[in-house]
């Protein structure tokens, strides 16, 4: 039986991972199957429920920590928790040897390194990087209005992941100049070269 791949991907807010992962799920050539996150902030004006993300309550998410249901978790920029559930990655990787694309948190990534021994040998990692200019540009193209509280999270949140990227992560991508096509096309040769 061929045995499958698991593709993490991971980067700064604001790099391009939810687009990626979009225009991934177009690409023809390529089989992956796409687990979702779940999260407990606000959906967002532009978002679809259900397409990227699952939406949950607080409250549901502390009954599934008490049952011990995630792959990983985070409290992202101090503000939502967003997480994996392991027995989505079981039904869709592990029992059926499927290549499964997972967007998660890069601090998690040595987490399940340690934890999940059985998954190291098949995990891909991918970091998408921009530089904190660029964040910032982003968030006000698309927020009429960002607290300082919020925003100083994130570029300390920004400096964080940049570290460990270099220390954990197999393949690092600077977005800041790259166009989404270029971004693409780098990120479809790494998973193609993977899943021969």
């Amino acid at each position: 039986m061929k045995k499958g791949h698991i593709f993490f991907i991971m980067g700064i807010s604001w790099a391009g991972k939810g687009t990626l992962i979009e225009w991934l799920k177009q690409q023809e050539d390529i089989e992956l199957e796409f687990l979702k996150s779940y999260v407990t902030r606000p959906i967002r004006e532009w978002e679809i429920p259900w397409n990227i993300y699952n939406f949950i309550s607080l409250e549901e998410f502390k009954k599934w920590i008490e049952n011990d249901e995630f792959l990983e978790y985070e409290l992202n920029h101090w503000l939502h928790y967003y997480w994996t559930k392991y027995s989505d990655l079981v039904e869709n990787w592990i029992d059926k040897w499927k290549n499964v694309l997972k967007e998660i948190e890069v601090k998690w990534l040595r987490n399940i390194f340690e934890n999940n021994h059985q998954l190291k040998d098949n995990i891909t990692s991918i970091f998408l990087d921009i530089s904190e200019e660029t964040l910032i540009e982003r968030i006000n193209k698309r927020w009429a209005y960002m607290s300082e509280e919020e925003l100083e999270n994130r570029k300390k949140s920004l400096k964080l992941e940049k570290k460990e990227s270099v220390l954990i992560c197999d393949y690092i991508i600077d977005t800041t100049h790259n166009s989404k096509e270029e971004t693409l096309n780098k990120v479809l040769e790494i998973i193609k070269s993977k899943i021969k």
